[in-house]
């Protein structure tokens, strides 16, 4: 298995990498929605009611793919922070042991 290397630097902004897709989905959601509304009152009968349903399913499914960006996110941000303490702690523990 290929070794990992990271810092807290680089986990930051992978998290806001994560943050802008979540910004992207959410403004298309918005605009799909947006025609949607539109549209709506000239859909009828069965056709109608798909379309409805439709757009119902593709809302359900863009917001767990939004919650599941944020929880990535978060996750990421969480790592860098657990990251620099660790990467702190094992400096000053060595500092101490080196007498600096």
């Amino acid at each position: 298995m290929a070794e990992m290397k990271t810092d807290a630097a680089t986990l930051s902004a992978e998290a806001s990498n994560f943050d802008r897709i979540s910004g992207e989905l959410q403004r298309v959601i918005q605009t799909v929605e947006s025609t949607g509304g539109d549209l709506a009152g000239h859909w009828r009968g069965q056709a109608g009611a798909a379309a409805q349903q439709a757009l119902t399913r593709f809302h359900e499914a863009g917001q767990a793919q939004i919650k599941a960006l944020s929880e990535i996110s978060q996750n990421i941000h969480g790592a860098g922070i657990q990251y620099s303490s660790a990467d702190e702690e094992q400096a000053s523990s060595l500092s101490s042991q080196m007498n600096f």
